[in-house]
């Protein structure tokens, strides 16, 4: 099971965060999706600011990246190759997402990554099917990855 653990800065960015995330994990398994003007309405202007940054900066990075919401929302539903299956607050501030990969091999959880960020939830943590390991933000859309050996070892005797 691949798992994102992320810091939640913002009690009420987690909260909507939170109903998007109970949309997907009711619409992913069944291949369904909702129309777009619902996830307009949905996600709010800040994290659709945060993502549109994120895309800039990677449009100016490579001219092969061509993202709008509209694709953002095709990922979330369709791209992102796994299915949720919790979601669980581990302490007041710390929350994991646990999710199947669906294919291999599994296209990678990046996106999901700066989508959480998107609502001021900051993943420190993941599995990502080979080691767990702790996250570095070096800028608001660049991280460095640890593996943790150990962790990880005691992870998957579980």
């Amino acid at each position: 099971m691949l798992y994102i653990q992320f810091e939640i800065k913002d009690q009420k960015k987690y909260t909507v965060f939170k109903k998007i995330y109970d949309v997907l994990y009711e619409i992913k398994p069944k291949e369904e999706s909702k129309p777009l003007a619902f996830w307009e309405e949905t996600i709010p202007e800040y994290a659709k600011t945060f993502l549109q940054r994120f895309y800039n900066l990677e449009n100016a990075l490579s001219p092969l990246v061509r993202e709008n919401f509209k694709a953002t929302v095709n990922y979330l539903e369709f791209g992102l190759e796994a299915d949720f299956t919790d979601l669980t607050m581990i302490n007041a501030i710390t929350a994991r997402i646990d999710f199947q990969a669906l294919g291999y091999p599994y296209g990678g959880m990046d996106r999901l990554l700066i989508f959480l960020k998107a609502f001021d939830c900051i993943p420190n943590e993941v599995f990502n099917g080979f080691s767990v390991c702790q996250l570095s933000w070096k800028t608001q859309y660049d991280y460095s990855a640890l593996e943790l050996p150990e962790k990880t070892a005691t992870y998957l005797k579980r």
